[in-house]
């Protein structure tokens, strides 16, 4: 079964991995003729603005995904007349406009940081653009900064927060839902560069929270894939920050330290397949490698195969341990041999 993939970035590379070693054959659409997934399977590299080309990739796949929610509506629009896509519209609809985004999630009972339509005269908060903003880019602490932009923004209410939180579900074709463990993510200038899965010392009221957020989102949106929902903790509650209607960064700790991976579940719920297992197989901690990668590959290293530049997700690392602790003492070696 031939699947298609729009984006050929780290993500579409291991999604095309997956779909690999589920037999299946991935082909993946990206303009970027450099991108690091071309090399993972059939490569097409043209423009999304290239009608006769997106249509003819449309047709010689049997089903698509998509690898980031920023890939152009106009370009899925095309591909969805000719063949099954998922997520689907209504998810991108959502997600890549940041203020439709948080009134989708009041709309569901779900808790937010106070925001409305950037008016320009705020002094305190965050601004960030309503578009395209990935990474940390697209977004301005006003006590740091003003913004630099002629775009569309939302002004959100800059909360205390103690830990942050990534929440992954994933829903079939057939209404089936599953839950990855509740993982912290450590951020640096808006990158995620650790998460440990399972979270660590977590009330479990909070866990069952944010499942119950994340499946009335799949719900709602009659979504088909794995999504990830940001959040923050704040003095014992919760409040969503984002979502992300693909697989996500803060799951490739799954590939090592999961019975199924993200990846092979998004494709399992697009197919249909009865959803893998989601169950960790120890304490994890994901280390990201950003700008370059180590002369010497440490254990547990993945690499994208992209171009090294600083503050760029080149790679990471998944380390499985029994215990926090072995986890951790393990990381202490990782990060001493890197110095």
């Amino acid at each position: 079964m031939k699947v298609g993939i729009l984006g050929a970035g780290q993500l579409g590379r291991m999604l095309a991995a997956a779909a690999l070693q589920m037999g299946l054959d991935p082909w993946l659409y990206d303009p970027d003729p450099a991108a690091c997934g071309h090399r993972a399977g059939q490569s097409w590299a043209y423009d999304y603005s290239d009608t006769e080309q997106l249509e003819s990739f449309a047709r010689q796949v049997d089903l698509c995904t998509f690898e980031f929610e920023n890939v152009p509506v106009e370009a899925v629009q095309i591909v969805s007349r000719h063949t099954l896509v998922s997520p689907g519209m209504a998810a991108l609809a959502v997600s890549q406009d940041r203020l439709h985004e948080k009134n989708f999630f009041r709309a569901l009972g779900i808790a937010t940081p106070k925001f409305h339509p950037w008016e320009g005269n705020e002094t305190q908060g965050i601004v960030k653009t309503r578009r395209l903003g990935y990474d940390g880019k697209g977004q301005w602490d006003l006590d740091r900064a003003s913004p630099q932009t002629e775009a569309e923004c939302i002004w959100e209410e800059k909360v205390p927060f103690q830990r942050e939180f990534s929440q992954i579900g994933v829903r079939s074709r057939t209404g089936e839902l599953a839950y990855y463990p509740l993982v912290e993510t450590l951020q640096r200038e808006g990158i995620l560069c650790e998460a440990l899965a399972p979270a660590r010392e977590v009330d479990p009221n909070l866990e069952q929270q944010a499942r119950e957020w994340v499946g009335s989102i799949l719900e709602a949106l009659d979504y088909v894939g794995v999504l990830a929902l940001e959040l923050f903790e704040v003095e014992g509650r919760l409040l969503a920050n984002e979502m992300a209607p693909r697989v996500h960064n803060s799951g490739h700790w799954t590939d090592r330290g999961c019975r199924t991976s993200q990846f092979e579940n998004h494709w399992r719920a697009l197919l249909g397949w009865p959803l893998g297992s989601t169950q960790a197989t120890g304490c994890v901690r994901l280390i990201n490698l950003l700008g370059s990668v180590p002369e010497v590959a440490p254990p547990g290293a993945t690499y994208y195969g992209k171009e090294p530049r600083p503050g760029r997700k080149v790679g990471h690392i998944t380390l499985v341990g029994e215990s926090p602790e072995a986890v951790d003492q393990q990381a202490l070696g990782v990060f001493s041999d890197a110095t």
